[in-house]
């Protein structure tokens, strides 16, 4: 057992579930991760091979599980006996269905328990069952079952693709004749993005289901820089209606409600805390880009961002804990966490990333990589464990990472 990883164990009432409900938290240290075993009592086929590989890569993938083994038996409990383990992950298929159990594999105390039925997509099947277990221990939402919409010219000219968070089910979004780019997932599978079809930058909304295109926000001059917002339904974006670009915020029907800022230098990239109540952004207002935050009426303006004179492209974290953004050393680019409990600022300096996405864990951040092709790869902020996305002979930039309702 690692000598720095531990559990609380807090016990609640459980209105789905007869058994306690039990959360562990990790309290020493983010990085820790539990050793995990998986035993399943399946039929041994093609379905349940990939099944559990993908939920152990799943389980890998969430950054809280270090994966020691996987066993196939007619046996669960003889194996279980044999294991020596912080977590033992368990399922028995019975007919149409599957058990799964999780464990606590020292004390043997039940952490959570399901009946699922079993599904005709085994790496689909295997993501909805992670993401419960993550949820269910560690009281973060799983990512398994997000996708990431992204531009990439794989195909010669800048579409729009969306692409499993794990690299699997790459599609191509997009066909249009002129330059599109920034997609960001609103709700019910539509997508907003900056299109050129008319010349200069407007806001296009796109139905993912029917393909359908129609202009969003078509205002004189620039629309950029969306930042939608589930939660109040509102979307801060960019214009250049007074000459200058400024952040204004707008509905989900496109019409504009208010403008936040007001002066003669650059203010861009707004992204909304989780709440509504704060905006994090980018201004050049003292004479170099930086990190501000303000209030969502454009008050209590305060930079944020003190470790280059180059910073930009910041994003709340979905648990409101953190804002990430870009920052400029010696010709290359890393990614700075500013804490907003501590306001203390950690930097990851040998990434050379720019245009940057939060996962909906508030843990793993995509980010496109410069380099001779730009690739998408993806880093767990807290072990800075990272893995690459998609790559190849083209390039990848502007990442949105979300979950589909």
């Amino acid at each position: 057992m690692k000598k720095n990883f531990f559990f609380f164990l807090i016990f609640l009432n459980s209105i789905l579930f007869s058994q306690t409900q039990i959360f562990i938290q990790i309290t020493k240290n983010l990085s820790e991760k539990a050793d995990t075993f998986l035993i399943f009592s399946v039929v041994k086929d093609d379905f349940f091979n990939k099944f559990i590989e993908t939920l152990s890569q799943d389980l890998k993938f969430s950054g809280y599980f270090k994966i020691e083994g996987t066993k196939i038996t007619d046996n669960i409990e003889k194996v279980k006996k044999e294991v020596v383990t912080q977590i033992i992950i368990m399922g028995e298929q019975k007919q149409e269905v599957m058990n799964i159990k999780v464990e606590d594999g020292l004390e043997r105390r039940v952490l959570y328990e399901n009946v699922y039925n079993i599904l005709k997509d085994p790496r689909y099947f295997a993501h909805i069952v992670c993401d419960d277990i993550v949820e269910k221990l560690t009281g973060k939402p799983g990512i398994a079952k997000s996708k990431i919409l992204f531009t990439s010219d794989k195909q010669g000219k800048k579409q729009i693709f969306m692409i499993d968070y794990d690299g699997f089910n790459l599609k191509q979004i997009t066909n249009l004749d002129y330059l599109i780019n920034y997609p960001r997932y609103l709700e019910k599978n539509e997508i907003l993005f900056v299109s050129y079809e008319d010349g200069y930058p407007k806001l296009s909304k796109l139905n993912l289901i029917s393909n359908k295109i129609e202009t969003f926000i078509a205002l004189p001059g620039l629309n950029a820089c969306a930042f939608p917002l589930k939660k109040t339904k509102e979307i801060a974006l960019v214009l250049s209606l007074s000459g200058d670009p400024e952040i204004y915020i707008a509905d989900f029907y496109g019409k504009i409600k208010k403008r936040l800022t007001e002066n003669k230098k650059i203010d861009s990239s707004p992204s909304f805390s989780p709440d509504g109540k704060l905006i994090t952004f980018v201004s050049d207002r003292d004479g170099k880009p930086q990190i501000y935050i303000m209030d969502r009426d454009g008050y209590g303006i305060k930079r944020i961002s003190y470790i280059s004179n180059y910073c930009t492209s910041p994003f709340f974290s979905p648990d409101g804990n953190f804002i990430a953004y870009i920052y400029s050393e010696g010709g290359r680019f890393g990614l700075a966490i500013y804490d907003i409990n501590t306001e203390k600022t950690r930097a990851i300096s040998d990434l050379n990333c720019e245009e940057i996405w939060w996962a909906p864990d508030s843990r793993h951040i995509v980010y496109s990589k410069i380099d001779k092709k730009q690739s998408l790869e993806i880093i767990d902020i807290f072990t800075k464990e990272v893995r690459t996305l998609i790559s190849g002979n083209f390039n990848c930039f502007s990442p949105n990472w979300f979950s589909i309702e």
